[in-house]
């Protein structure tokens, strides 16, 4: 078992993605891929280039003026468990169709991961920290994985923590989870 496929899996910001205009929002952000996250828990196996050779973009499908960036991470401790991240940014007119988009990739479709547990919303660092938003999926219908995301008025990310032996719900922790990807969230945003 690899997370090589499970990119795509996230990578599915590009529905809803309505650029807005004007010079008086956010200040402008870029999303980046670090080679370790999460303290070196994961580290970079492949990033947008890299994935872009072998056929995985979805640039192509990205408006204009919003620019796509994926990553796999391996598990520093286990080969066979890792994590995808699916990103963009640019500016965003409406954060929470765009986060809403991102979960819908994850509902129907033959092979597609199934919902095992409803999404909840974290603030795992306080009122001043990210807004996450997580559920679990089933993948290959035996394993489990939180699946967390963020979108704001600049970016938005879908972060999937691949662990082969969360093999039941319970496995996958969605809090535990949303800690870590509320410190991704500070790791790859970057000014741009």
């Amino acid at each position: 078992m690899t997370v090589a496929g499970l990119v795509v899996v996230g990578a599915i910001v590009t529905g809803a993605v309505v650029l807005a205009g004007g010079d008086d929002g956010p200040k402008a952000m870029k999303l980046v891929t670090p080679k370790t996250l999460a303290d070196g828990t994961y580290t970079l196996d492949k990033g947008t280039d890299d994935l872009d050779h072998e056929g995985t973009s979805v640039q192509g499908s990205m408006p204009e003026g919003a620019t796509s960036v994926l990553a796999q991470y391996k598990r520093s401790d286990d080969d066979n468990s890792g994590l995808a991240f699916s990103g963009m940014y640019g500016e965003i007119s409406d954060p929470d169709t765009v986060r809403d988009e991102m979960f819908k990739g994850f509902e129907g479709g033959d092979g597609s991961p199934s919902v095992e547990k409803g999404r909840k919303r974290f603030q795992p660092e306080g009122a001043d920290g990210p807004s996450v938003e997580c559920e679990v999926v089933k993948l290959y219908d035996r394993i489990y994985a939180p699946a967390c995301a963020w979108a704001v008025e600049t970016d938005a990310a879908m972060v999937l923590d691949v662990n082969a032996e969360n093999t039941s719900a319970s496995d996958a922790d969605m809090e535990a989870f949303a800690k870590v990807t509320a410190g991704i969230y500070q790791d790859t945003r970057k000014p741009a």
